[in-house]
């Protein structure tokens, strides 16, 4: 409405820098001159692919050690607690742990899928030279990606017993603290 462009991402952003009138301004006014103003771009692409990174490669480490680990541990938990009650009243309704079993297990299942591209997508990513291509894919390929990992982690948060959560939950980041 008044005109201003509405960008959404640093990546998006970091080329109004090399504009011309932007090289013509910062050049006038003495503050950086098309030189410094390139390096400034590539530091930023670099910033932002080195944090993006990081923060996949985070996720990784946590789907792989924490979060798949416990939601293993959880279905067996809830496997061995419907056998039991098989095994002690055979006509005893055990409609509630078999729907949680199936439940948790389809969403390990794409859990796992999730990391298995996600770790794809982060070789990929490392093969980049061009660092504007690169900061591109990682906001174009990786974030979707890891977004895609964090969907049905957050949904076995809300099923997953509290005891059995390897991490704080988003209640209690919200409400303890």
């Amino acid at each position: 409405r008044r005109g201003l462009p509405n960008v959404k991402t640093m990546v998006d952003a970091v080329p109004a820098l090399l504009k011309e009138h932007s090289i013509e301004i910062f050049n006038k006014l003495g503050v950086l001159t098309a030189t410094e103003l390139h390096s400034h771009v590539e530091i930023h692409y670099e910033t932002y692919c080195k944090v993006v990174n990081i923060e996949a490669k985070t996720m990784i480490d946590m789907a792989t050690k924490k979060y798949i680990p416990a939601v293993i541990a959880y279905v067996k938990t809830l496997a061995d607690s419907i056998n039991a009650v098989r095994q002690a009243v055979p006509e005893a309704v055990v409609t509630v742990q078999s729907e949680l079993l199936t439940k948790a297990s389809k969403l390990l299942a794409n859990t796992h899928k999730a990391l298995t591209n996600l770790q794809k997508i982060i070789q990929q990513a490392e093969e980049i030279e061009d660092i504007k291509k690169k900061a591109e894919f990682f906001k174009d390929v990786v974030l979707p990606a890891m977004k895609e990992l964090r969907t049905p982690i957050d949904a076995l948060e809300v099923i997953v017993d509290k005891k059995a959560w390897p991490v704080p939950t988003y209640g209690d980041l919200l409400f303890r603290v």
